[in-house]
């Protein structure tokens, strides 16, 4: 549930030919408006956009770091419309170009899907920095202070973390159960029956997360996928 989920954008480069020679592919830069139109496409939410560098490429390291609090980001990442782009966006000719500062590009920034409002921040911007830019932009954008909801929600992991365990130790009890007494064993349907009621629980609690997480933009009607089910496993 806490895997950010990112888009990877590209854009179609036209083929041009002049007289008396063969078409050849011309990659150009859009304007920083036709860039974010086509970054943005028909999804509502605010923009997280994180350029890959080589050091990162691959990775999330830019925006999550080891030891700091990254369930808090992976979560408010949930309403963002997470994009990466590739290294060479900071070549002149790269479509996506002029979304950058020229100079001292940021790592990553956060916008409103037309580009404005942007806040842009490196890869060693702090944690207190990043969420504060994070939820800068979130308040801008819903029309519900997420703060709370994260709250709520790190409570539900919380519970869930503990069915985890529980599980855990259900299916070992039951490996246990047939090492010992076999396939047959009248043990087992007492055991499964334990485990079909923790994964019971644990539906419960995921459509109570996916209740929680549902916010609703300020203008653009219910978010797309806004919910952290949408997500991978945990």
């Amino acid at each position: 549930m806490l895997k950010i989920v990112w888009e990877f954008p590209t854009y179609k480069v036209e083929d041009k030919a002049t007289a008396g020679s063969t078409a050849r592919r011309v990659r150009t830069a859009l304007t920083a408006q036709e860039a974010f139109k086509v970054i943005a496409g028909k999804d509502p939410r605010p923009l997280l956009v994180l350029r890959e560098c080589k050091t990162c490429n691959g990775t999330d390291d830019a925006l999550l770091s080891k030891g700091a609090d990254n369930e808090r980001t992976s979560l408010m990442s949930t309403w963002f419309h997470c994009v990466k782009l590739p290294v060479d966006v900071l070549q002149p000719d790269h479509p996506f170009y002029e979304m950058f500062g020229h100079d001292d590009a940021e790592h990553l920034f956060v916008a409103m899907p037309d580009g404005s409002s942007k806040i842009k921040l490196q890869s060693d911007t702090s944690r207190t920095e990043l969420w504060a830019a994070m939820g800068q932009m979130l308040n801008s954008s819903y029309k519900k202070d997420t703060q709370p909801v994260i709250k709520e929600v790190r409570k539900f992991l919380d519970r869930m973390d503990v069915l985890d365990t529980r599980l855990t130790g259900l299916k070992e009890k039951r490996n246990d159960v047939i090492e010992k007494d076999g396939q047959h064993s009248s043990k087992l349907d007492k055991v499964d029956s334990e485990i079909a009621e923790v994964h019971k629980e644990i539906d419960a609690m995921k459509a109570e997360i996916a209740e929680a997480t549902k916010l609703e933009l300020k203008d653009n009607g219910a978010v797309k996928d806004g919910s952290v089910p949408a997500k991978a496993g945990r």
